[in-house]
């Protein structure tokens, strides 16, 4: 009976004892990650980069359809029948194709946005991971409804992905 009461004030101390501890929280705020850090950044750059010409002819070809759009209107009165429905149907073609060019980048741009911020993700976990470790903190967090801003960790996670971004082209 005696171990038994022993061994239950052994274990409320401890459990009392590991409660007293301090417990660091920090918080991540993942927007500020994906707007201002260094990797985030060039990476949509890069994306600027890669469908800019595509975007380019999109926009050509959308100025090319509003100028003959502009022309058939002033001369529709004077083309005979066969000839208006010629150009009408040419023009509904070349907006249809228009149409399709840009939904086709749209999901294009959104498949490699989505595939850039998993890999960027990756990369921003482990920071958060040598941050919380350095500071020794036992909960980081994404998402609060108030954060202190002694708190909040972000700033440390940008350096550390500035720092191992540094080495990268």
């Amino acid at each position: 009976m005696t171990q038994r009461l022993f061994l239950a004030c052994l274990l409320a101390l401890t459990a009392t004892w590991s409660a007293a501890q301090e417990v660091r929280i920090g918080f991540i705020d993942t927007r500020r990650i994906e707007t201002e850090s260094l990797p985030f950044q060039r990476a949509l750059e890069a994306m600027k980069k890669e469908f800019a010409p595509r975007e380019q002819q999109i926009v050509e070809m959308q100025k090319q359809i509003n100028a003959d759009k502009e022309r058939f209107e002033k001369e529709r009165e004077k083309l005979p029948a066969d000839q208006l429905q010629k150009r009408a149907n040419s023009l509904q073609n070349a907006m249809r194709k228009s149409d399709q060019m840009t939904m086709a980048l749209s999901e294009d741009i959104e498949r490699r946005r989505r595939d850039l911020l998993g890999k960027l993700f990756n990369e921003a976990t482990a920071a958060v991971k040598a941050v919380a470790e350095a500071g020794k903190f036992d909960l980081v967090l994404q998402q609060a409804t108030y954060v202190r801003p002694t708190v909040d960790s972000t700033d440390q996670v940008l350096k550390e992905l500035a720092k191992r971004a540094s080495g990268k082209p």
